[in-house]
């Protein structure tokens, strides 16, 4: 991908987390870039193409940085604070009707977004739970696979609009408070003891 198209794809997804999918006609999506239909369409050859593209890029985009933060953690717990804290913020600039729009309208992507998340949250919570064991700070008798099942259940579970409705509660709120709960029940006596040491620091909200 040559950077004008990855500047445009950034540029676009900007626009469907503002305003939401369904809503964007590629009119709009040229008003709001500037930039006429016909230019559009030398990078995407439709609405669909597009949608897709900037979801693939955004999950590029993710899963770069999560790699980058197990990287240079210094431990499990650092690890999973950072990675939630770049997710939480990730969830305060979507759209509430953005997962509702690709599931109703764009159910190919939907479904393909769903596989390649839950596999790489699988990976990447069975290795952090595997780091944590080793390091005393998570509690020994956890089964990691049954823990990242439940996890990744639970994630996904957030953006059910009946449970959860946008109008009431916003995905960040919702997934900091589920990461809470987390954490705190997987964490052995040398997790929690670390854990107040942070929330001391001030270091995060926990």
């Amino acid at each position: 991908m040559n950077d004008k198209k990855a500047d445009f794809l950034l540029a676009a997804s900007n626009v469907f987390m503002k305003y939401g999918i369904k809503s964007v006609t590629m009119d709009e999506m040229a008003r709001q870039l500037g930039m006429s239909k016909k230019t559009i369409y030398t990078f995407v050859k439709d609405k669909n193409d597009l949608v897709t593209s900037c979801i693939r890029l955004g999950h590029e985009a993710e899963v770069k940085d999560i790699c980058s933060i197990r990287d240079n953690a210094e431990n499990a717990i650092d690890e999973f604070l950072e990675m939630s804290r770049v997710v939480s913020n990730r969830l305060k600039t979507i759209h509430p009707s953005i997962f509702f729009d690709l599931q109703k309208y764009h159910t190919k992507v939907f479904t393909e977004f769903n596989k390649s998340t839950n596999e790489f949250i699988m990976k990447s919570v069975i290795e952090n739970l595997t780091m944590g064991k080793e390091q005393g700070l998570y509690r020994q008798n956890i089964d990691n696979e049954i823990m990242a099942r439940m996890y990744v259940s639970h994630v996904f579970y957030l953006f059910n609009g009946e449970v959860f409705p946008a109008n009431e509660f916003s995905y960040s709120t919702v997934h900091s408070e589920f990461f809470r709960y987390h954490i705190r029940g997987i964490s052995s006596k040398k997790g929690l003891i670390y854990l107040q040491d942070l929330i001391k620091t001030k270091k995060y909200d926990l």
